[in-house]
């Protein structure tokens, strides 16, 4: 039995899928760790990009009272805390912001 409309089971043998969930369920892990690369919040601070960083948080900061979206207040204090150097505002960046706003600001430090 092969083909798309078997899969595997637990223990590896191919069995007859019952529905078309099932063939897409056999796929699904796949598909989530894909999303998951995609929705990562990893950001490549260097030294010669800190300052750079430091200022479009600040213009952020200023712009927006409720950015990042979680606990502003907070996310500021550590800002100013963490902003001398950039392992330490990677570790903010990673925490306070989300991907969206990561990848935006990937893309100011590139421009």
């Amino acid at each position: 039995m092969s083909g798309i409309n078997s899969m595997p089971d637990l223990q590896g043998h191919r069995r007859k899928a019952r529905s078309a969930y099932d063939v897409d369920f056999c796929r699904r892990p796949l598909f989530i760790a894909m999303v998951n690369l995609m929705n990562s919040k990893k950001i490549d601070l260097t030294e010669a990009d800190l300052t750079k960083a430091c200022d479009y948080i600040a213009k952020q900061f200023a712009a927006h009272s409720w950015w990042p979206t979680e606990q502003p207040g907070e996310a500021k204090r550590e800002f100013y805390l963490m902003k001398g150097s950039a392992t330490a505002l990677k570790v903010w960046c990673e925490r306070w912001l989300d991907a969206g706003q990561c990848k935006k600001m990937e893309k100011e430090l590139r421009s």
